[in-house]
């Protein structure tokens, strides 16, 4: 859930455009499971879709209004849910739910 200070940041159209323009380029699956994949520490399998446009650096009451922070491609990756939680979380659910429901239980490669 988004922060008092950035929820007019993440319902502005220049968040929106940015955002899909961004996901569509990475093909809507999760960076970091990419990367995982690569170095052999994921299998194909286990690569899941992107659900998040995460920004690198975090957004404060500080730079909310700096677009080289909010808009710029070189702070945007496509993140899981898995690496989401990790990231602002310290680790990941243990469980999470496959496009019918089901309970599928969460790897942890860290």
């Amino acid at each position: 859930m988004a922060k008092e200070y950035a929820k007019a940041f993440y319902n502005s159209e220049a968040w929106k455009k940015t955002r899909k323009a961004y996901y569509d380029s990475k093909g809507g699956m999760c960076e970091r499971c990419q990367k995982e994949f690569e170095e052999g520490k994921r299998s194909l399998k286990e690569v899941n879709i992107g659900t998040i446009v995460h920004h690198k650096i975090w957004i404060t009451p500080k730079n909310i209004n700096d677009p080289n922070v909010t808009l710029s491609w070189d702070n945007l990756e496509v993140v899981c849910d898995e690496h989401h939680n990790t990231e602002h979380h310290g680790k990941p659910k243990r469980y999470r739910f496959d496009k019918d429901g089901n309970i599928i239980p969460t790897k942890s490669f860290y």
